[in-house]
């Protein structure tokens, strides 16, 4: 069941580039519904949908506690077919098979929004409006590249009311307006590693203890724009200039910091002409590390290197602004082990680990019991076309699923 279920996501806007289906779309809401259909013939099974885009799928009519599986549908340009959708698949078929044995069992699966926040750059979107870890600024301060503000575009979506501007002040003002539509009394997350620690040690299932904190931050520019060809350097002030140099010097800023990683993964200029001096120029830079004090490291090295900047290019305007903060986050002994029980069992041989990678479980965790799993990535790859694990890996991290889900299901049936 669960090579079917991923294999019809697949098949939602994959192009031979890769699957393109980006958080907040119409692709999403296509995936989304998809997963719904798997129980389309049920009259107990309902589909949810709340104000941030979040798709739950519920057995029963009460609220919960329920016992949640779940993962993301969204990709990045160009990615792959198994990065969330691994995990949405595993809940469903997980979900399908404790059906046939409990008719009545208080299960859910959840399929976050715009895990990946490719647009807006605020990843764990739908999670985090879920854990009530979304601040009101995000939207009336995140811009996608065509400087759409993110409330708008959820107005647009019918997720959120309009932004207003204040009487007193003028500025934009965004009233977030959220309820969670279950309880979550448990929740479990499979997913591809996204590395090769696990090919590297011979395990096939990684048992996530921790994710580490990300913290991303846009600097922007601002100078004057003119001929490139007439203005002499003494004269410029070229918006690109600081922030390149910026750039460059990132990696200094996790040196000494244990598994600190650094990256700028977007950045433009305006208006991108070839003879014209920038006047402004931007760039997203994402940091992350295990621990919030090494997270702190960063971005006050981050902040020095910003504020020594300026200076040196006179006539150039430089700000510095936090786009999305999340805090490193511990998954649930109590489920950790629990599922560490059921590989035991399985004879799948596992180990711990911690997760660069941000995943929507650090969300839940902060409002239930949950944790994490990881199956090898062949190769480390992701987040690419040729994003890929072996078949019979994918097909146990469904029997693992389902093995933890129906031990809690029975628990408290």
């Amino acid at each position: 069941m669960i090579l079917q279920h991923l294999k019809k996501f697949q098949k939602i806007s994959e192009t031979k580039e890769g699957v393109t289906r980006l958080g907040l779309s119409d692709w999403e809401e296509e995936a989304h519904a998809a997963a719904a259909s798997v129980f389309s013939r049920s009259r107990k099974i309902r589909r949810v949908q709340d104000q941030a885009g979040n798709s739950f799928i519920v057995n029963g009519e009460g609220k919960g506690p329920h016992v949640v599986m779940g993962s993301h549908l969204d990709t990045v340009p160009n990615g792959g077919w198994l990065d969330g959708a691994l995990g949405v698949a595993a809940a469903l078929s997980a979900m399908q098979r404790i059906l046939k044995k409990h008719r009545n069992a208080p299960v859910a699966v959840a399929i976050w929004a715009d895990e990946e926040g490719y647009r807006f750059g605020n990843g764990l979107w739908g999670s985090r409006m879920f854990a009530g870890l979304v601040k009101e600024d995000e939207l009336t301060q995140l811009r996608d590249h065509d400087d759409m503000l993110l409330g708008y575009f959820l107005a647009e979506r019918g997720l959120q009311k309009k932004p207003r501007r204040s009487r007193e002040t003028g500025e934009l003002v965004a009233k977030i307006s959220y309820k969670p539509p279950i309880e979550v009394g448990v929740y479990a997350e499979a997913h591809i590693e996204q590395g090769r620690r696990l090919l590297d040690a011979g395990k096939r299932i990684g048992l996530v203890t921790h994710i580490a904190g990300i913290r991303r931050w846009r600097l922007e520019s601002m100078g004057e724009m003119n001929h490139s060809g007439t203005t002499p350097m003494r004269e410029r002030r070229d918006a690109l200039v600081p922030i390149s140099g910026m750039i460059g010097r990132l990696p200094q800023l996790v040196r000494g910091v244990e598994d600190g990683v650094i990256t700028c993964g977007a950045m433009g200029v305006e208006p991108g002409v070839a003879n014209v001096i920038p006047d402004r120029a931007w760039a997203v830079v994402e940091h992350r590390a295990p621990t919030e004090r090494d997270q702190d490291e960063i971005s006050r090295r981050l902040k020095e290197l910003v504020a020594t900047t300026g200076p040196r290019a006179p006539g150039v305007g430089l700000e510095m602004q936090s786009i999305s903060s999340i805090r490193p986050t511990p998954m649930s002994e109590e489920v950790t082990g629990r599922l560490e029980e059921v590989c035991r069992k399985a004879g799948a041989e596992s180990m711990r680990m911690v997760s660069m990678a941000g995943h929507d479980a650090m969300s839940v965790a902060r409002v239930a019991p949950a944790g994490l799993f990881f199956i090898p990535s062949l190769k480390g790859i992701s987040h690419r076309p040729d994003e890929d694990s072996r078949r019979e890996d994918i097909k146990l991290a469904g029997d693992i699923l389902y093995k933890w889900a129906l031990a809690e299901v029975e628990r408290v049936l």
